[in-house]
């Protein structure tokens, strides 16, 4: 039995030796993959250009997911900024203070195939 004022367990948590959060985990290709929904070929092709460092630990190809996420949200903002540019070269296109509807611009993209 334990008296006042002494610890429940017997080591405190700060003096463990595992933790529960890593400030960069690392996960497999896979799991970056899913979380961060980008596709596997484009990991690897950033991996080929520099931009991400595949590790093999055993049997596994793992990642930081920080950089992933980091990749992968400059990649969004690029493909964003390039159909803003095509929407904005678009005839027709409404001006920027307009509001525009989701279906206005499938019509708008619909119209610039033909």
């Amino acid at each position: 039995m334990r008296g006042v004022g002494h610890l429940t367990y017997d080591v405190s948590m700060t003096e463990s030796t595992h933790h529960s959060l890593q400030r960069h985990p690392r996960v497999t290709i896979e799991a970056a993959s899913e979380l961060i929904y980008v596709d596997i070929p484009t990991l690897r092709e950033w991996a080929r250009l520099g931009d991400l460092v595949i590790e093999q630990q055993g049997d596994m190809e793992v990642v930081q997911l920080e950089v992933v996420t980091a990749l992968a949200s400059r990649h969004r903002a690029a493909r964003r900024g390039t159909l803003h540019n095509r929407l904005r070269e678009a005839e027709g296109t409404p001006s920027s203070g307009e509001v525009v509807s989701v279906v206005d611009l499938q019509e708008l993209a619909r119209d610039r195939e033909r």
